[in-house]
């Protein structure tokens, strides 16, 4: 349907032809170009793009006051949609079930698809009203050829990365709120066999070794009791995991994949699901967006939740340990068989931990706190600030930074100045208070600017760590395109880069930098503000690093103390006011410290306890 009734592959010189993507069968021969976004101008096609007259879209969410609104309008239409999403998921499967329980299920794919949905919208609209408005915008318009994702890992790679999806969505908006206004040109046809989300099995195939280790953990598994505390995709280190496992009474249990424990003897019916079309949203849309998004979701709905749902519960069922305490750090997220086991065992009441999978200075607002309505408990890096959150030393920092990392750094000779870089996706995956598509670009001309202010005897030291997956910004190859391939670290681990590093240089205030301070390295963080809102908790001891020259906003400052203090870095480092700092730091942002193993163990214990209750 959407492609039916398109012009001819022609285009009038005078008319503005809107492009969407990077996709360069969209964008004409010699039309002036209206881009969507920055996404459209990948830097190694720059030749092709500044060739032609062009202007692009600003970003709507530049304006963070805009960003602020939208983020609270999203999330009261979360949580209107959840409750509906639940009553409809409930009929469709024959099961009554309560919203937390499909909140599991269905977070994070739902917070992000309306951030997703929402920012594709309003890019749309930002364009037609930056157009003049007598003038008709003119698309290519590519076939379509959409498909639902398996799970919340298929639709956020989508929706971040692909530029094919994103042309696909852009249409479907295009379609249902601007034909008026648009001449759609006919394009290309998708090539063949290609589609965007390419729904895939649940289970993996696993290696030789993959598949060993699994019967050697069903083989312990055997030999003991039930554990009464289960670790899902936690990031305790073996030793640290070992150590805390022995402490709660109990053998190392720590599950990479509940596939694991399936039982060998039971074998869980093949289940049908009725056509996902019979499904129904009671819920009535008040506004252009949500007519549009009543008229989507239920296509565009995970196939875990719908057609594959049952088999997977079925699964779950197969599935014989019983623990008091299920404790997650990433399981709940995109691995659909271990969300629907946890919302299953939810309501028989185990309680459920969820473990905050980085931590620094909190944001403003985030993920519509989807991880405190599921949880029991969630365990934070930063003081606590929810009824629910409780700060617990780190999993992935606890016996991290120790003896051996001291030892590697003297044995390293800590010559270097190592910045650490940033760079985020080329579409903006839910809404959220930190920089968003092009919006990385302000850290990385921050970075240039620090650069050409310091030393001599600073800059030979200087290297960048690039972000360590790309995020289709290219920024390895900008990198060295401004200050030389030289100056790029090849080291892929972050831990060892700290251990070459006389001085850290954070570019952004997250888990990275709560790594650097950890480390005991001397570290500053210098990043643009005004693109990481923080939690008012936070303003404290922000205040507090700036005044002890760890945090700044501006390079010119953190140059000069760069300048100054890089001779002898300690004396800075171990000074009273930057000891007080770090103090601070260590107290609210990471709880780390010799006894972790005690607190840990005892939080887990009282958990286990029946008669342990929490806030809601």
């Amino acid at each position: 349907m959407l492609n039916s009734v398109l012009a001819p592959t022609t285009f009038e010189g005078s008319r503005p032809l809107l492009v969407l993507t990077a996709l360069e069968e969209t964008w004409g021969t010699s039309e002036p170009l209206l881009f969507l976004g920055e996404w459209c101008k990948r830097y190694e096609r720059r030749d092709v793009w500044e060739s032609r007259n062009h202007t692009t879209v600003p970003f709507h969410w530049d304006d963070r006051n805009k960003l602020r609104q939208d983020y609270d309008y999203l999330e009261s239409l979360h949580k209107t949609l959840l409750s509906s999403l639940a009553e409809s998921l409930n009929q469709y499967h024959g099961v009554s079930f309560d919203d937390r329980y499909w909140q599991i299920q269905l977070d994070p794919w739902l917070m992000s698809y309306l951030g997703v949905m929402f920012d594709r919208w309003e890019s749309l609209r930002y364009a037609f009203q930056a157009d003049d408005s007598s003038t008709l915008l003119s698309t290519v318009w590519l076939e379509e050829n959409f498909a639902a994702p398996y799970s919340y890992n298929e639709f956020v790679q989508a929706a971040a990365y692909s530029d094919r999806w994103n042309q696909w969505v852009y249409q479907r908006i295009l379609y249902a709120q601007y034909l008026d206004k648009l001449t759609r040109i006919a394009g290309q046809n998708c090539p063949s066999g290609e589609v965007c989300l390419a729904p895939r099995s649940p289970q993996s195939t696993r290696s030789p070794l993959k598949k060993l280790q699994a019967l050697f953990r069903r083989l312990r598994g055997s030999l003991a009791r039930s554990p009464r505390v289960v670790f899902l995709g936690t990031t305790f280190s073996p030793v640290a995991f070992v150590k805390l496992s022995l402490r709660l009474g109990q053998l190392p249990y720590r599950i990479l994949a509940l596939e694991e424990l399936l039982d060998a003897k039971k074998s869980p019916p093949s289940a049908s699901s009725p056509p996902r079309s019979r499904m129904r949203l009671d819920w009535i849309g008040e506004s252009d967006f949500e007519r549009f998004i009543k008229s989507s979701i239920i296509a565009d709905l995970p196939i875990c939740t719908v057609e594959d749902y049952s088999t997977i519960r079925s699964q779950a069922h197969c599935i014989s340990i019983r623990p008091k305490v299920v404790v997650t750090g990433s399981s709940h997220w995109d691995d659909p068989l271990a969300k629907t086991w946890i919302a299953e065992q939810t309501a028989c009441k185990t309680k459920f931990v969820v473990l905050e999978h980085g931590g620094s200075l909190p944001p403003y607002k985030e993920l519509f706190d989807f991880e405190s309505s599921i949880a029991d408990v969630r365990v934070s890096w930063f003081r606590p600030y929810h009824a629910k959150h409780l700060q617990l030393p780190p999993p992935r920092l606890v016996e991290r930074y120790g003896r051996i990392f001291q030892i590697r750094r003297r044995l390293n000779g800590a010559r270097c100045c190592s910045l650490i870089a940033n760079e985020c996706p080329s579409w903006a995956h839910r809404a959220h208070f930190y920089p968003m598509a092009h919006q990385w670009s302000d850290s990385f001309a921050m970075v240039l600017d620090l650069y050409s202010r310091l030393n001599p005897k600073v800059r030979n030291a200087f290297r960048v760590k690039p972000y360590p997956v790309p995020q289709g910004w290219n920024t390895v190859q900008r990198f060295s395109d401004a200050l030389g391939s030289d100056v790029l670290y090849k080291e892929r681990s972050l831990e060892r880069v700290y251990a070459m590093s006389k001085v850290i240089i954070c570019s952004y205030p997250e888990t990275t930098f709560s790594e650097a301070m950890a480390s005991g390295v001397p570290t500053i963080l210098v990043y643009p503000e005004h693109y990481y809102e923080l939690n008012p908790v936070a303003d404290p001891l922000l205040s507090i690093l700036r005044s002890a020259k760890i945090a700044f906003n501006n390079p010119v400052d953190a140059a000069h103390h760069l300048n100054l203090i890089w001779d002898c870095p300690d004396e800075w480092w171990f000074s009273s006011e930057t000891k007080h700092a770090r103090h601070e730091f260590h107290l609210q942002a990471l709880n780390l410290g010799p006894g972790w193993l005690s607190t840990w163990a005892e939080f887990l214990t009282s958990e286990c306890k029946p008669d342990t209750s929490h806030e809601s």
